[in-house]
């Protein structure tokens, strides 16, 4: 037996690191790079909920509504904020009537980005997948904009819309 042929009967396949990594990744390992940007987006989201149940309304460091500022009308998000703290502090009525779309679509994300995000973290495939497309995308234009149109119209019943 020849010396080359025992080098040959030894050698492996070159495989790259990526594949490796991506090997690791598929079996359900959690990838460390999204933990540690899911850990920020909580500590944020922790500390923005927090200064938003502690200092409510008052907080200097808030922003202000700039379509608000320039034209006097209510944009879709408009009493976001109070509807928030007033969500945080138990009063729920309040929150929905600051802004009641928000408080439908934005709970309803939370539920849907929250199931997702396990699969994300493991870089497996979706199982659970948000397939609306071009026409629920139309839909939910029209929702918004009429939602916000109607709400700056100062008749009753479109005035329940707009924020205190």
């Amino acid at each position: 037996m020849h010396l080359h042929d025992s080098n040959h009967n030894l050698q492996r396949s070159p495989v790259s690191c990526g594949e490796q990594r991506a090997k690791l990744v598929s079996g359900g390992v959690y990838r460390t790079d999204r933990v540690v940007a899911l850990g920020m987006v909580l500590c944020a989201g922790t500390f923005l909920a927090f200064f938003i149940y502690q200092y409510g309304l008052c907080a200097a460091w808030l922003p202000e509504c700039l379509f608000h500022r320039w034209t006097g009308l209510a944009c879709p998000g408009c009493g976001m904020t109070r509807a928030t703290h007033a969500a945080l502090h138990g009063r729920l009525g309040d929150a929905f009537r600051f802004n009641p779309l928000g408080m439908i679509v934005v709970p309803a994300c939370v539920v849907f980005v929250g199931m997702r995000i396990p699969a994300w973290l493991r870089n497996d495939p979706q199982p659970l997948r948000c397939r609306i497309g071009a026409c629920g995308v139309g839909w939910i234009l029209v929702l918004v904009l009429g939602y916000w149109i109607l709400r700056n119209f100062p008749v009753w019943p479109f005035t329940l819309l707009t924020p205190l």
